[in-house]
């Protein structure tokens, strides 16, 4: 009977163990590059990205990684990942400004990121 159990937790923890390095290999990818950025629900501004050299990056897709807003919250925390893959070897800039969701009006809040890819299209952020 406790081999059983024995079988059963090795079993278990093989698949736990697997569904980890799968999770983790999907989180390092060095063809894409994630940026995280937070705004406040309930204001109306949002986060929008600038390449300054199309040919090098391109945007692949944005999706909520954590949303603080259950029940309505005005100024909760939504927290959304940009990604961005390489094109081509080279430098260029991501600029991440805020603006408003009218589109009236800019904050002056902004950042501006220095990528470089690879000749292999691995894509990684240049320490300043």
């Amino acid at each position: 009977m406790n081999y059983k159990v024995i079988i059963s937790l090795i079993i278990i923890l093989l698949i736990a163990g697997l569904l980890m390095v799968f999770y983790n290999k999907k989180k390092s990818n060095p063809k894409e590059l994630e940026l995280t950025y937070e705004i406040n629900a309930g204001i109306p501004f949002k986060w929008v990205y600038e390449i300054e050299d199309k040919d090098v990056v391109e945007f692949v897709k944005s999706y909520v990684v954590r949303d603080d807003n259950k029940g309505g919250k005005v100024g909760a925390s939504v927290y959304t990942n940009y990604v961005f893959k390489g094109l081509k070897e080279g430098e260029t800039t991501i600029t991440f400004k805020v603006v408003s969701i009218t589109g009236e009006r800019e904050d002056a809040n902004h950042e501006v990121h220095r990528v470089k890819v690879d000749k292999d299209l691995n894509i990684s952020l240049i320490d300043e």
